[in-house]
């Protein structure tokens, strides 16, 4: 297991081998992205002789954007990725609270703190690089803003807490006019299929 951020794709990637792809089961897909090392596992996927473990992409790809981004570029090239981009979509999990650690662990929360912000770091970066995708309403971020700050991972009890933040979020107007966008833009989008 490394730090590395790993691709299991449903399709050969113009990077690599395809020993995953033929090996690994959509289960075991699911199961490596979903291995919170806080609470979870890792998983252990046999390729060949060679076995790997997994664990989720928190510490590598909290928000994975530009992973994405890098891997659809991959696959249109030689043709500009920009143009051919009808619509892509980011969906967050809370902005969360920036609070460090009491005394005593304060270089460790720092450390924390700046791994919890990433995902909204790395928005924000992607935005601003792709300024026009957002101009052009081909760029979309949803993210609850307020309320889940307080709210980790492990507290499954709050659960009707994130239901009711959450569709507070989707019920405001902001929101409303964003996905509304979203969903004309995804209406517009043309079959790219030769045989449609």
């Amino acid at each position: 297991m490394t730090s590395d951020t790993v691709h299991l794709t449903s399709y050969r990637r113009s990077r690599g081998s395809g020993d995953r792809l033929r090996v690994t089961k959509i289960w075991e897909a699911a199961r490596a992205t979903s291995a919170a090392s806080s609470f979870f596992d890792p998983i252990r996927i046999d390729i060949g002789a060679v076995g790997e473990e997994f664990v989720d992409g928190a510490t590598g790809a909290n928000n994975p954007i530009q992973e994405v981004w890098n891997e659809a570029k991959d696959m249109w090239d030689p043709q500009p990725l920009e143009s051919n981009l009808k619509c892509i979509v980011s969906i967050g999990t809370g902005v969360p609270s920036v609070e460090p650690f009491r005394t005593g662990f304060l270089e460790i929360g720092d450390t924390l703190v700046q791994m919890s912000m990433e995902t909204e770091k790395t928005a924000e970066l992607f935005q601003r690089t792709h300024s026009d995708l957002d101009d052009s309403s081909r760029y979309f971020r949803f993210n609850v803003r307020n309320g889940l700050e307080k709210i980790g991972l492990e507290d499954s009890s709050q659960k009707d807490t994130i239901v009711a933040v959450t569709q507070r979020y989707v019920e405001s107007q902001d929101t409303f006019k964003l996905m509304k966008r979203c969903a004309s833009t995804l209406a517009e989008r043309q079959c790219a299929s030769l045989y449609a």
